[in-house]
């Protein structure tokens, strides 16, 4: 019997039954890895916790020098011999104001949790896990209605629940980017479900919009979606959510003050101007990222990435979810410098859940090839060939690029979509019954 003909859970089961199983495989996965709590992230996210709770403004270089300098030696004095986040106070200053506003306020609550204890902090970060596979459930019902189909129920597990790329790049090696990726995929859901004119609905979607923004910058790319919402529904929707995008916004400055700003312009110049590093597929060309000609090459192929997206959507091959999500992919996977596989994987993770609405057999396909790929990937280039999990993630995240723009255009020959087929206009698709 097929997983699509499977007989599914109920939809109360099968998200109970997904917690329970994202908490226990996280679980065992903390209690098997055990150092990798010392490793360079979670330490930074505990320092730029601490400076909050502190009363020191992170962005802020000049504030409070003497409690930055204790804040730093404290740290520094857990960690025998050399260390980059801790060596000196400039690098210090570097790392704890390295984050959005939503995403150092984060870190101030877990801190205030978990008491300098990393172990606690793990245990909370799995939280971004749950969030995300919430996410997926809340895109699907949107889509596609109840989530009583194997076929959905199949996919979403693989993508969010069993996905090794999840489980090494955010649980192994402890990480916060799938908070990111939960917040893309619930303000997703929350501008494709059918239009309830309530006010409370449209400032929260204007809420988690605000968040998906200050969190790691990448509801950026929602925009696009939101404005075919607000042109379809009016002014209403427009001045609701953007009162509940004005909300996080106003507690940011109100926190941080315009510092943050500065430091997350240079930031994204810093990191798409220097070279590839990490796993960027960037690195499979090590001449060329040396050479004078690295960044007009990356400019060239990210402005054709994304002109065949919008030559897709033109036609209506994909919808304007594909299209952000596709955005969000060229930013992160290909224009991006610093490519770890946990920021890509925001994008992929992204990606593929929306290619639910285009073909659920396409997404359910691209989410059983991602736990083989990535499985055998791992097993195979790390497990076996020792090699470097950066380059294996490269190898990752170029197989995914490749594949992701064939079936785009693989999909544009064979279909087409209806742009009278849905309640939703160019949002989504029509949900079948």
């Amino acid at each position: 019997m097929s997983v699509a003909s499977s007989s599914p859970l109920s939809e109360r089961s099968f998200v109970w039954v997904g917690i329970g199983a994202i908490v226990l495989i996280r679980l065992v996965v903390i209690l098997l890895t055990p150092r990798t709590a010392d490793f360079l992230d979670p330490r930074i996210y505990q320092g730029a916790g601490r400076t909050v709770l502190a009363g020191v403004n992170p962005y802020d270089y000049s504030d409070q020098p003497a409690k930055r300098a204790a804040l730093r030696a404290s740290m520094s004095a857990q960690v025998p011999g050399p260390d980059d986040f801790t060596q000196d106070q400039k690098s210090w200053d570097y790392y704890v104001s390295g984050n959005p506003p939503a995403s150092t306020a984060l870190y101030a609550l877990f801190e205030s949790i978990a008491h300098g204890s990393r172990f606690a902090w793990r245990l909370l970060l799995m939280l971004g896990d749950v969030s995300l596979f919430a996410g997926m459930v809340a895109l699907v019902k949107a889509v596609r209605g109840p989530l009583t189909r194997g076929i959905d129920q199949a996919g979403i597990a693989c993508l969010a629940i069993i996905n090794p790329v999840l489980i090494v790049s955010g649980c192994a090696i402890p990480e916060d980017k799938q908070f990111q990726t939960a917040l893309l995929l619930w303000g997703a859901a929350l501008l494709l479900a059918p239009a309830a004119r309530e006010r409370r609905r449209e400032l929260g979607t204007g809420l988690v919009l605000s968040l998906s923004v200050l969190f790691k910058l990448l509801g950026a790319f929602l925009f696009p979606l939101w404005l075919a919402r607000a042109m379809r529904e009016g002014p209403r929707f427009a001045i609701w959510t953007g009162l509940g995008a004005l909300l996080p916004v106003v507690a940011a400055f109100a926190g941080f003050g315009t510092h943050f700003i500065s430091e997350m312009l240079g930031r994204a110049v810093q990191n798409s101007v220097v070279a590839p590093e990490h796993a960027s597929p960037w690195v499979w060309w090590p001449a060329l990222a040396q050479g004078h000609y690295y960044l007009p090459v990356k400019i060239l192929v990210t402005v054709l990435f994304c002109a065949t997206l919008a030559m897709l959507l033109a036609r209506r091959s994909i919808d304007l979810l594909n299209f952000c999500a596709g955005l969000t992919v060229a930013f992160v996977c290909i224009w991006l410098d610093k490519g770890a596989m946990n920021r890509m994987n925001i994008g992929i993770v992204f990606a593929t859940a929306a290619l639910i609405t285009l073909s659920p057999s396409v997404f359910l396909r691209y989410c059983l090839g991602t736990v083989l790929a990535a499985g055998v990937a791992y097993v195979l280039g790390v497990g076996l060939l020792h090699a470097h999990l950066e380059t294996v993630d490269a190898v990752l995240a170029l197989l995914f690029l490749v594949a992701y723009l064939l079936t785009l255009l693989g999909l544009s020959r064979t279909r087409a979509v209806d742009s009278t087929s849905s309640a939703h206009g160019a949002l989504s698709p029509e949900r079948p019954s």
